[in-house]
């Protein structure tokens, strides 16, 4: 299928959740064409991982449309908001892993012909959930006391009791969905290492190789943090909305 192209500097798995500020003027055309009831593409569009340029045509060291991976997520819009000055935002959810094919850049925005790639299970996967779950939980624990341990020595002592309370919020237990697929996904949008990671993990082909990738960094990112090896990790970048 032929769909609108958006490269971006993230990596979106399926089920999750995708918002977005649009005001570059191709893709205010795109969001225009993606909500219109005449639209032939059923508000959805391919997002890919850029690996070469910007995300904003003319900014500082680009030149033309981004480069990006080759494996990206096909995205569905939910929801969108037009602004008086013509601004876009939108929130999208993935749908489906895609290869992405050629790219036609003619018109006000750019096309990429995406092929959906086949949602497998894999072996063993069902039984891989519990134990994810749990390396999960020691995670998140671990974030939190990493970031409570941050922000005790930056902010005032009469401030912290609002901190705690913030985490709290934020780093709540998730129950990982039963279906490993789902879980897989989850996992994998909630982790915060590096891009090319993330996008290891969106390109592998089953659910049971996933989940086994995310408990070898769910157990080396708990050792780092609890080693204190990683900077502080913002708690916003934390959150995970199941669709």
């Amino acid at each position: 299928m032929r769909l609108p192209y958006f490269p971006l500097h993230v990596v979106l798995f399926p089920h999750l959740p995708l918002p977005l500020h649009i005001f570059e003027e191709r893709y205010r055309a795109m969001a225009r064409d993606l909500v219109s009831d005449a639209s032939p593409f059923a508000g959805r569009f391919v997002v890919s991982m850029i690996t070469e340029g910007s995300e904003v045509a003319g900014a500082p060291g680009s030149s033309g449309l981004a480069r990006s991976q080759r494996v990206g997520t096909i995205a569905e819009v939910r929801s969108a908001e037009q602004f008086d000055d013509g601004r876009w935002v939108l929130l999208a959810a993935g749908l489906s892993r895609a290869v992405l094919g050629g790219i036609d850049d003619s018109g006000p925005y750019a096309l990429v012909d995406a092929a959906p790639l086949p949602e497998v299970t894999g072996v063993g996967a069902e039984r891989l959930v519990p134990d994810v779950q749990v390396e999960l939980d020691r995670y998140l624990a671990t974030v939190k006391r990493f970031v409570a341990t941050a922000a005790s020595e930056s902010q005032p002592q009469e401030e912290m009791t609002d901190v705690t309370a913030s985490l709290d919020t934020v780093l709540k237990p998730i129950r990982l969905p039963d279906d490993p697929l789902a879980a897989s996904y989850a996992v994998g949008g909630m982790l915060q290492v590096e891009l090319t990671r993330k996008q290891q993990l969106l390109e592998l082909p089953d659910a049971a190789s996933r989940l086994r990738a995310e408990l070898q960094l769910l157990r080396r990112e708990s050792r780092l943090l609890a080693d204190g090896a990683l900077p502080p990790i913002a708690p916003a970048d934390l959150r995970y909305n199941p669709n």
